[in-house]
């Protein structure tokens, strides 16, 4: 039973509910985006907050804040946001964003539960999904449970560990949405903002064009034949499209102009 809960968490990324000719994007990216995704935004391609794990640019790749996403309203049929949410300061912001610029989307973070027991202190909230709402919780700073968080319980106890590894499911948020993204955030008045001092000092870092350029493993030469698979198919799929139609001004949403390959905003008089 538990081997079988953990091959089909690693099969998760293989299979998205899209339509062949649907317009993926996945936000927050990072070193290992879904196979099926077609263009990538993030704003850091550093490995610092991603386990070691550099920015891989194997596709069209934008950098750009997921708070205020460079792409005009509805761009896309479907949008991947997996372990991202945790991240983001103002998440009614980000919310906002992904309803603004995507049809539907997927949704997937730590659960409230894997941050007590295993605290990041790159995470500034908390998740948890009761009948498809997120129920989200601000951190107020990087370890919101110090007894917990400071007993590491699951590096310690050889049982904690095995159900963690082999239940991956049980400590984790996923969410499906079309249209709406119903959620609710209970402490609003509580800043995130210590999140972006970490943010800021990143370094931008390198970028990577392989799965398979950092470690190897079953799991990412598994994704690496995948996303082979359907990189062979986005060439053929994507020959006519052209990014800029859809890039828009992050700042107010208007339109952008070319020039000596830059882009320049008119209402807001920014290159």
């Amino acid at each position: 039973m538990f081997k079988y809960k953990r091959l089909q968490w690693a099969l998760r990324k293989s299979f998205l509910p899209v339509k062949s000719n649907a317009l993926v994007l996945d936000v927050g990216s990072g070193g290992t985006p879904y196979p099926r995704s077609d263009v990538l935004l993030d704003r850091l391609t550093g490995a610092e907050h991603r386990c070691g794990d550099s920015m891989q640019i194997d596709r069209i790749a934008v950098l750009g804040d997921a708070q205020k996403m460079p792409f005009k309203d509805k761009s896309f049929d479907f949008i991947v946001a997996s372990h991202i949410l945790e991240h983001i300061a103002e998440p009614d912001l980000f919310l906002a964003e992904l309803q603004r610029v995507g049809k539907a989307g997927y949704i997937e973070t730590p659960s409230a539960i894997f941050e007590r027991f295993l605290p990041y202190d790159i995470h500034c909230l908390e998740v948890m999904n009761v009948d498809d709402v997120l129920h989200i919780h601000k951190k107020s700073g990087p370890v919101e449970d110090s007894y917990l968080g400071m007993l590491k319980f699951i590096d310690k106890d050889n049982k904690w560990r095995q159900l963690f590894f082999e239940r991956l499911d049980l400590f984790h948020v996923r969410l499906f949405w079309d249209e709406e993204i119903r959620y609710e955030i209970h402490n609003p008045e509580v800043s995130c903002e210590w999140i972006e001092r970490i943010n800021n000092e990143s370094e931008i870092g390198n970028e990577k064009n392989d799965y398979l350029e950092t470690e190897g493993g079953w799991r990412k030469v598994g994704l690496n034949a995948l996303n082979r698979w359907y990189s062979w198919r986005r060439k053929n799929r994507l020959k006519d499209f052209d990014i800029n139609s859809i890039l828009c001004c992050p700042a107010c949403k208007g339109d952008l102009s070319s020039e000596d390959e830059s882009f320049n905003c008119a209402e807001c008089n920014v290159f």
